[in-house]
C-alpha cells in the first residue's frame, strides 16, 4: 500500500490513473468458436483482489475519484494449441491435466478470452504535498 500511495501521491492533481484488473469468470480456451476447457483463474485473482483492495481504500480516503469503468473480453491469440500448452508453462494459473494432450494435439488456432476491468481514476487534490 506504502508504494501505491507514493506512486499517487506523484501524480498532479486531476492527473490520471488507470487500473487494469483481471476479473472473475475464469479464463477459457476457446477453438474454432466453442469452448475447450476453463482454466483456474484463482492464483491471479488472489493477486487482483488485493490490488483492487489496496485501489479501493485509496478511493475512500478521497485520494483518488473513479471516473469512469469498462468491463471487456481480452483475448489472446495462439497459432495452434502446442503454442499455447507452451506459453502456460511455468505460469501460477494451470491448464486443467485432463486436456493437456488434447490441446496439445490441436492444429487449428485458439485464443484465450478472460475478463478484465479497466478504471480511469484521477488524483484528488488532498493528493499534492503528501
Amino acid at each position: 500500500m506504502h508504494v501505491l500511495h507514493n506512486m499517487v501521491a506523484a501524480v498532479k492533481p486531476g492527473g490520471l490513473v488507470f487500473d487494469l484488473q483481471v476479473i472473475r469468470p475464469n479464463p477459457v480456451v476457446e477453438a474454432a468458436g466453442h469452448a475447450v476447457c476453463e482454466i483456474d483463474g484463482e492464483p491471479l485473482f488472489e493477486m487482483a483482489d488485493a490490488a483492487t483492495a489496496a485501489i479501493d481504500a485509496l478511493v475512500r480516503a478521497g485520494l483518488l475519484v473513479e471516473q469512469a469503468v469498462d468491463d471487456h473480453d481480452v483475448r489472446k491469440h495462439y497459432a495452434n494449441g502446442a503454442e499455447l500448452v507452451s506459453d502456460f508453462a511455468g505460469k501460477q494459473r494451470r491448464l486443467p491435466e485432463p486436456v493437456l494432450p488434447e490441446l496439445g494435439r490441436l492444429a487449428d488456432p485458439c485464443v484465450v478470452r478472460e475478463r478484465c476491468r479497466l478504471r480511469r481514476l484521477s488524483a484528488a487534490a488532498a493528493v499534492a504535498g503528501t
